[in-house]
C-alpha cells in the first residue's frame, strides 16, 4: 500500500551503492487463471537470503516513513539523474516519500537517453522495504517486463547505470529510484460506473495473465505487511482500535481467515500479483461522448508485488472496487469482467469472501496504526468510515449470501444490452 503518484498535493516544495540483477523470463503464453498442470520452471537469479519474518514485516512502534528535505531531493534528483528542476511537488503516499518532478526545458540533461514528456516519480523508500533491495531490483525489471503489454511506470536508469541506490538521509539509509510518469485521473476520482467495474475486471486478469510466467528469486521468499498471508500478524496491532467490539470482530474475522483459507494455501494457483489494485493505483481516461464514461488507461504502485495465490490477487481488488461503489453487489460486475478473460473454478470463488473481508481488516487496522504514529497522514485513513460500514454489513448481514449476490449481480450486467 505504497503510494498515489497521480493524486498531487499541490504544495512546492553521499551516494553509496546500487545494483541491478539480471535474470532470464520464460514468456509462454497460457490461456487461462486457473491452470495447474505442471509447466516449465522458468530460469531465475541466485539472490543473498532475505531477511527473516520478523525483520522483513512491520513491527508494532516502528516509524519508518523517510525524513527528507527539499534540498535532500533536489540534491538527489541533480547528483543521481543529473535533472535540473522546472518543478517539484509532493505526492501522497503512505509510508514512502513521492515526488512528482519536470525538468527545466531550458537544459539539456545528457543522462536521461529518452525523456518522460509528462515528467517523473522520485521515489525514497521507507527504511523498512529499503533492506530488500532484491526485491526492489524485482519490481523494477517486473515494471520494465510488464510496460510492454500494459500502461504502467517504466523506471529509469542513473548515472551509474542502475534502477536504484541506496542513499543516507537523516542518518538512515533509504533506496531511491526513479520513474516514468503517467497522467490522467484515478478512479476515486471519477464516477464509478457500471462499465467502469467491468473494465477494471476485465484489465486486472490482462495483467494476471501477462504475468503469469514472470519469475524473479526475490519473490520467492519475500514477506510484507500487506500481503494477505500476513493477515495474522494484525493481532499485533489491534490495540490501536478503542471499539472492544470492532477488535473483536477483527480477531474472529481473522481466525476464520486462518481455517478457511491459509489453512488451504498449498492448494491454490501461485504467482507474481500486484498486490494492491485499488482506486489510488488505478489510472483512468475518458471515452466516447459522454462525460461519465471512463475506461482503465493504466496501473501504478508496484510497491505490493508478491507471489501469491491469484485468489489473494482478485480479493484484493473485489476490497477495493466494492469500496469505490459503495454497495457488496457492485462486486459481482467486477468479477464478471474478470471472468470474461479469467474464469474461476467454485473453490476460488466461495473464498473471496473471507479474502475481503480479511483486506477490509488489514487496511482498517493498519491505516489506524499508521495514523497513530503521524496523525497528519490524512491519506492512511480514506478507507475508515466506508471500511467500518462495509465489513459489518458482510460479516454480519450477508456473508451466507454474498456468493448469490455477486453471481446475480454478474448475471444481470452481462444480459443488460448497455455495459
Amino acid at each position: 500500500m505504497d503510494d498515489a503518484w497521480n493524486n498531487v498535493e499541490l504544495t512546492n516544495i553521499s551516494r553509496r551503492k546500487s545494483y541491478t540483477l539480471n535474470h532470464n523470463y520464460d514468456a509462454t503464453p497460457k490461456t487461462t487463471c486457473n491452470n495447474n498442470e505442471e509447466q516449465e520452471t522458468p530460469k531465475v537469479a541466485t539472490l543473498p537470503e532475505t531477511k527473516t519474518d520478523s525483520e522483513a514485516c512491520l513491527q508494532p512502534g516502528s516509524d519508518i516513513k523517510p525524513k527528507v528535505t527539499n534540498e535532500d531531493v533536489e540534491s538527489l534528483l541533480r547528483r543521481l539523474y543529473g535533472i535540473s528542476l522546472g518543478e517539484i511537488k509532493p505526492m501522497l503516499s503512505y509510508d514512502d516519500r513521492n515526488y512528482l518532478v519536470t525538468e527545466d526545458p531550458n537544459i539539456k540533461n545528457p543522462l536521461i537517453v529518452s525523456h518522460s514528456p509528462h515528467g517523473y516519480v522520485l521515489k525514497i523508500l521507507n527504511s523498512l522495504d529499503s533492506k530488500k533491495e532484491d526485491v526492489v531490483d524485482a519490481q523494477n525489471q517486473l515494471m520494465l517486463y510488464l510496460s510492454k503489454q500494459v500502461k504502467c511506470p517504466r523506471p529509469v536508469a542513473n548515472v551509474n547505470g542502475k534502477y536504484y541506490s541506496v542513499e543516507t538521509l537523516s542518518g538512515v539509509d533509504h533506496i531511491v529510484r526513479l520513474l516514468e510518469y503517467i497522467p490522467g485521473k484515478m478512479l476515486h476520482e471519477v464516477p464509478i460506473t457500471n462499465y467502469l467495474l467491468y473494465n477494471c475486471g476485465e484489465y486486472l486478469a490482462q495483467i494476471v495473465k501477462n504475468l503469469k510466467n514472470f519469475e524473479h528469486a526475490a519473490y520467492n521468499s519475500h514477506k510484507s505487511t500487506w500481503q494477505l498471508q500476513s493477515v495474522p500478524n494484525l493481532k499485533e496491532f489491534v490495540y490501536v482500535l478503542s471499539d472492544v467490539s470492532r477488535r473483536a470482530l477483527v480477531e474472529e474475522i481473522i481466525e476464520t481467515f486462518q481455517q478457511k483459507v491459509l489453512s488451504q494455501l498449498g492448494s491454490y494457483e501461485m504467482q507474481i500479483i500486484h498486490g494492491d489494485f485499488n482506486e489510488q493505483n488505478i489510472v483512468v481516461e475518458r471515452f466516447g461522448a459522454n462525460e461519465q464514461d471512463y475506461r482503465v488507461k493504466g496501473i501504478i504502485d508496484f510497491g505490493d508485488t508478491n507471489k501469491s495465490p491469484i485468489l489473494f490477487e482478485i480479493g484484493i481488488a473485489l476490497t477495493y472496487m466494492v469500496l469505490q461503489a459503495k454497495n457488496l453487489e457492485s462486486g459481482g460486475i467486477f468479477l464478471a469482467g474478470f471472468e470474461t478473460v479469467c474464469p474461476l473454478n467454485a473453490q476460488l470463488k466461495q473464498n473471496l469472501k473471507y479474502c475481503v473481508a480479511a483486506r477490509l481488516a488489514q487496511s482498517l487496522v493498519m491505516g489506524a496504526y499508521t495514523h497513530s504514529l503521524d496523525p497528519s497522514n490524512e491519506y492512511v485513513l480514506v478507507t475508515q468510515e466506508q471500511g467500518w460500514k462495509l465489513i459489518e454489513e458482510l460479516w454480519h448481514n450477508t456473508l451466507d449470501t454474498i456468493d448469490d449476490i455477486w453471481e446475480a449481480a454478474a448475471d444481470h450486467y452481462l444480459k443488460s444490452s448497455v455495459k
